[in-house]
């Protein structure tokens, strides 16, 4: 696909392989967390962070992919050196000011959140919770809510050293997060009554970390040491502009996610939900998110220079690319979603049923893991042309089509439900995406290399896939999956024997997305 899939692969492989560090950390986390966190101290921690994190997606990557990444790019196209360390200045006191803002109005309203969560109580069919519970949860909330600062900024901070190219130190800021989850979990909960206090200790001290290595990072990369608070700045009106209709669209989303959070709080699967949406975000984040991430600063060049078909053609490769990657992953997780659940998590804390729930959920959300992908790169092709309005409208429609699924599923589905729903209400973001990407860029399907690619990345995915699951029934003839070494070396045996097979498979076909994305490798190392 040209030299667009070479820059794409390029820089996803280099993101890629910080995420993928952090995202093995988060996963040590999640087993820490398991172990040793008591199921209703969990739910209430869980629920705390879900906030301030939900709030870091939508102001702080939202606003750094979509708003800040095409205007600074601009700038730094046609502006000197000075006048753009000015506007990277503007905008980091401009955030640092709505980051404070909002902190504070939301430490104060988080005592409405017990009532919010009583009116669910009629659609679940869940028993009241405890005074004393709910009291304590809110406590978590404000405490765990001026980590919306450190992250807030921290994220922002990635918007420049994207725009000067710099990928490593963003993919690799969040494991320090994890590092400090683990350590607080694992040497201070026996010091608290409540363990959940010093997962939000580990909070604070993971999302400082974070910021002082990106403002560093930062700094270096652009010169820039404090924000200035120049609010008129012309480069700020135009973020700004770009913002708006930006949080509106990501508010639809992150509003779905904290309903969905409510629903599986008064369902008590709050951290059914999450362990197994963790597992599946760990193929999304290493390779779905790095190819959007990676395609934007090229793509608004492009279109600053009005070269709409480039534009196209990186969209393409970047759905090309994300596929070659998300698709085997998952076809493996629903495979092997049960022994993944019980070698991950089954420990301590964590029991059998609990392994069958999260395995259940798990597979339902693996199955929407090419939506998920596809949407974050499809929303690109409209913020590279500063286009934010349509990916807000189809946002806010898939986000009353979740909740009235949820609302329609969680009955006879429990959290199940939940599940389903989100994967159909991405499915759908995705369909609708494309078709107005057409419209702007022309029939992106119309492209014999694309559908070619495609159809040989399912092909070659559902061999994959099937070569797994007989592998697994033949395993299973001979090993006790409940023990953890049978169970670990199923697992292994299964991975192994799909990856050989599935890269086996490329190269005989003579795929030009395996030798983009070794290529890439060579080159990073």
């Amino acid at each position: 696909m040209g030299k667009a899939n070479i820059s794409t692969s390029r820089f996803t492989a280099i993101f890629a392989g910080g995420t993928m560090f952090s995202r093995v950390l988060g996963l040590a986390r999640n087993i820490v967390l398991a172990k040793f966190i008591p199921s209703a101290s969990l739910e209430m921690f869980l629920l705390a962070f879900k906030l301030p994190n939900m709030l870091r997606d939508m102001l702080g990557e939202g606003a750094t992919n979509a708003a800040f990444v095409p205007v600074l790019s601009e700038a730094r196209e046609k502006q000197d050196e000075s006048a753009y360390r000015s506007l990277v200045a503007a905008c980091f006191g401009a955030m640092l000011l709505i980051f404070l803002t909002i902190t504070v109005l939301a430490i104060l309203i988080m005592p409405l959140v017990p009532s919010l969560i009583e009116l669910l109580r009629p659609l679940t069919g869940a028993e009241a919770k405890d005074e004393a519970y709910l009291h304590t949860t809110v406590q978590l909330m404000q405490w765990t809510f001026p980590y919306l600062i450190f992250i807030g900024l921290a994220a922002f901070a990635m918007a420049p050293l994207f725009v000067a190219g710099h990928y490593s130190t963003p993919s690799m800021a969040p494991a320090l997060l994890n590092v400090a989850l683990i350590a607080c979990c694992v040497g201070l909960y026996r010091y608290f009554d409540e363990p959940a206090w010093a997962l939000i200790l580990g909070v604070w001290l993971g999302g400082i970390a974070q910021l002082a290595v990106l403002y560093l990072a930062m700094h270096r990369h652009t010169g820039v040491l404090l924000p200035s608070f120049q609010l008129r700045h012309p480069g700020v009106k135009r973020a700004f502009l770009l913002l708006g209709p930006i949080i509106a669209g990501q508010a639809a989303g992150e509003v779905n996610k904290l309903v969905d959070s409510f629903f599986a709080y008064s369902v008590e699967a709050v951290s059914t939900l999450f362990f197994a949406n963790q597992i599946v975000q760990l193929p999304l984040s290493i390779f779905g998110i790095a190819v959007s991430v990676a395609i934007l600063p090229d793509l608004s060049k492009a279109a600053a220079r009005g070269d709409l078909a480039y534009v196209a053609q990186g969209m393409r490769s970047g759905w090309v690319q994300s596929a070659f990657l998300i698709l085997p992953a998952m076809l493996g997780l629903i495979v092997l979603a049960e022994p993944i659940v019980r070698l991950v998590y089954e420990r301590g804390e964590f029991s059998p049923q609990n392994t069958r729930d999260t395995a259940t959920a798990m597979a339902y959300y693996a199955a929407g893991l090419w939506a998920f992908a596809w949407v974050k790169i499809s929303v690109q092709g409209f913020f590279a042309l500063q286009n934010t309005k349509p990916p807000v409208i189809v946002a806010s429609c898939c986000m009353i089509l979740n909740i009235v699924l949820n609302v329609i599923l969680i009955g006879p589905l429990g959290f199940r439900g939940l599940a389903l729903a989100t994967t159909l209400s991405f499915s759908l973001n995705f369909v609708i995406l494309f078709l107005l990407l057409c419209r702007i860029y022309g029939p992106l399907y119309r492209d014999a290399a694309f559908l070619i690619s495609l159809l040989r990345i399912v092909l070659l995915t559902a061999t994959m896939a099937g070569t797994v699951y007989a592998t697994r029934l033949f395993l299973e003839q001979y090993l006790d999956s409940s023990a953890f070494l049978p169970n670990a070396a199923l697992v292994f045996i299964g991975i192994g024997i799909g990856g050989i097979s599935y890269i086996g498979l490329s190269y005989l076909s003579r795929s030009p997305e395996l030798h983009a994305f070794l290529s890439a490798l060579r080159r990073r190392r």
